[in-house]
């Protein structure tokens, strides 16, 4: 079953992000929490490595969760604060968390 997860999430982020113009700007849709969280810390580490000072992840705002309220955002919130990054929510979309690198 974890296996099957994985394979879902690959096909889930690939999809999402294959037409992306920008470098730096990566959606999360349709990942669960633990996933989601992973690959950010990936694409953290990619957008360093690339030299970028900025990355926007699109994490949704949580309007199709079941309870309404968003999962993602507040998990990459707590591993951003963790790593040490400045973050905080696009002032034009709240469903974009946009993460400051050092």
């Amino acid at each position: 079953m974890k296996e099957l997860d994985e394979r879902a999430a690959k096909i889930f982020f690939r999809e999402n992000n294959k037409n992306r113009r920008e470098d730096g700007e990566i959606d999360l849709h349709g990942l669960y929490v633990a996933e989601a969280v992973q690959v950010a810390e990936d694409q953290v580490e990619i957008a360093r490595w690339r030299g970028d000072e900025v990355v926007h992840f699109i994490v949704g705002k949580g309007l199709h969760s079941g309870t309404g309220e968003a999962k993602i955002r507040p998990a990459l919130e707590d591993l951003f604060t963790e790593l040490g990054l400045d973050h905080s929510l696009d002032p034009h979309n709240t469903g974009v968390l946009v993460v400051l690198l050092d």
